[in-house]
């Protein structure tokens, strides 16, 4: 009786110490680019228990994963994730995907770019993924660290076999539902993220060990980085290239004041061209002001005289004397005297 007693409180303590492990901690996001307009179209915006504002996919199944409509392309910043959604050009670069007991999938804003925010699993056979959740950190000099022990179950788990890693179809092949769990606890841990020249770098699974059990089947592009969503939907000739919304920051800021006022705030090349050319600058101005209160003197001048314009005839002066006879009014009224 003792022994029971005993195998059903060990049993107990580790249950609730898996729970614990696993349990769902408040989300917390310092900060990131929401994308508001562009994802729009695509899906709704709301706000969980903490505040924070996630998107969530419209017109998607109830059994819909994230990284699962797309295929898989090695990059020079490793394993890059080409999705057929709409909206995948942002919401598998950026941010990470997190699963609510009330809405399903939901995506969280970020602010750094990267080929595919995911976890990785392999074995001799498959090969699996999976999203990062929103308690994965990124650091330049640790890579990714976990501020929970938090991870998603073999239920959120993508495996399929080598050969159709790289396929254009790999939502296809991948592996049931019942035999998940068999694989996941198989299968072993991978996540192998660096920093390269202002780069995120999702090496994931080693390519040769990929490229040799997957018989050379695999395919490889290059990213050609899009600072506007037009230009994504674009089709180039040339195949080998893959493009990749990057979102950049306006360089202008502007500082508002009172009175409707705004200033803006240059960069430091336009500020350093500014300054060498001041001396140059400064040169004309003074010659060119000179010349302006000159021309502006000379034109008041002609305004005044020319208000009143004379017109000046060229006329031969005549020889001829001319007398103009005129009556005198004294006489005039000495004759009228003289009739009365």
């Amino acid at each position: 009786m003792k022994k029971l007693v005993l195998s059903i409180f060990v049993v107990m303590f580790i249950f609730s110490f898996t729970n614990n492990t696993n349990a769902k901690v408040k989300l917390k996001v310092s900060g990131g680019v929401y994308f508001h307009s562009e994802l729009l179209p695509y899906g709704n915006w709301y706000k969980l228990r903490g505040g924070i504002t996630v998107w969530r996919p419209a017109n998607v199944r109830f059994s819909w994963q994230p990284y699962r409509n797309g295929r898989w392309f090695w990059t020079d910043d490793g394993w890059y994730w080409d999705s057929d959604e709409d909206f995948g050009f942002i919401t598998y670069h950026y941010g990470r995907w997190y699963y609510d007991d009330y809405y399903g999938w939901v995506w969280v804003p970020g602010n750094r770019w990267a080929p595919a925010w995911v976890d990785w699993r392999y074995d001799n056979n498959y090969i699996g993924w999976a999203p990062l959740p929103p308690y994965a950190e990124f650091s330049t000099s640790i890579g990714i660290h976990f501020s929970n022990n938090f991870h998603y179950g073999y239920k959120y788990w993508n495996f399929v076999g080598y050969r159709n890693f790289c396929s254009p179809y790999v939502y296809n092949y991948f592996v049931g539902s019942k035999y998940k769990y068999r694989i996941y606890s198989t299968t072993k841990y991978r996540n192998n993220y660096s920093y390269y020249r202002g780069r995120i770098v999702n090496r994931g699974i080693d390519i040769k060990y990929v490229r040799k059990r997957s018989g050379g089947r695999i395919v490889t592009r290059k990213i050609k980085r899009v600072n506007s969503v037009r230009d994504i939907n674009k089709r180039y000739t040339n195949k080998n290239y893959v493009s990749s919304y990057v979102y950049t920051k306006p360089r202008v800021t502007t500082r508002t004041y009172k009175k409707n006022r705004t200033f803006i705030a240059k960069d430091r090349k336009t500020i350093r061209k500014d300054n060498k050319s001041r001396t140059r600058i400064n040169r004309n101005e003074r010659n060119k002001v000179y010349r302006d209160n000159n021309t502006n003197r000379q034109r008041r001048i002609e305004k005044r005289t020319t208000r009143n314009p004379e017109i000046r005839t060229s006329t031969k002066k005549s020889t001829r004397k001319t007398i103009i006879k005129r009556k005198n009014p004294t006489k005039n009224r000495v004759n009228k005297r003289r009739v009365r």
